[in-house]
């Protein structure tokens, strides 16, 4: 029993090893399509701060698209933190969450090019759809008793809770884009603090756990 408890860690560490070079490839891809301006021939170098500033939709849409990457990689790690095993579907949800997280860089390569309707609501469905699938892995491990023995219910419930934030401020943004573009990516910034809410109430309520525990 405890060596098929060993090898099943040891697939489920496996699993998590090949997401981080996902995530990190996916990452690196990001900077690569940001083009270096070229200074028109008889013009002075000083123009060169203008022509970055111009560039100002593909320096948000990189920093943007990492922090969004960055803190997928740091939910899933989390998740993995609580599965103690896995089982087929589980490698296959994780398979694609991962084929879109790779997909980011074109999705964001495509929003800078085009920051209209479309490309606002291409790159937003992609987040939404990564998002919701990161939702139903651990949905997934939850159920099916793949985390560890004795998480509290409630705070299985607040982690899923906060995995929903991020896809769902996406998909409202979705229906913002057919009314103005500009508004709907104004509207991705709700992410963070809506995030920090869920993130704090969480916290607060394993510390409480903790506390009721050893009292």
């Amino acid at each position: 029993m405890s060596g098929l408890l060993s090898r099943e860690t040891e697939e489920t560490e496996r699993l998590v090893t090949f997401s981080d070079g996902v995530f990190a490839i996916a990452i690196t891809l990001l900077v690569l399509d940001i083009s270096v301006p070229t200074v028109p021939a008889g013009e002075p170098a000083s123009v060169l701060p203008t022509l970055v500033f111009e560039q100002w939709h593909e320096l948000f849409g990189y920093v943007f698209s990492f922090l969004v990457i960055g803190s997928y990689w740091v939910l899933h790690r989390r998740v993995f933190l609580y599965i103690e095993k896995s089982d087929k579907r589980l490698v296959w949800l994780n398979l694609l969450f991962l084929l879109f997280v790779a997909f980011v860089p074109y999705a964001t390569s495509l929003f800078t090019a085009y920051p209209d309707r479309f490309g606002v609501m291409f790159y937003a469905g992609t987040l939404a759809a990564t998002g919701f699938l990161l939702a139903g892995l651990w949905g997934h491990a939850a159920r099916t008793r793949l985390v560890q023995e004795g998480l509290p219910p409630r705070a299985m419930a607040i982690r899923a809770a906060r995995f929903f934030v991020s896809p769902t401020v996406f998909v409202l943004s979705i229906g913002i884009a057919f009314i103005d573009p500009f508004v709907a990516i104004f509207s991705w910034l709700l992410v963070l603090p809506f995030t920090a809410l869920f993130e704090s109430r969480l916290v607060n309520y394993l510390e409480g756990e903790t506390e009721e525990s050893t009292s």
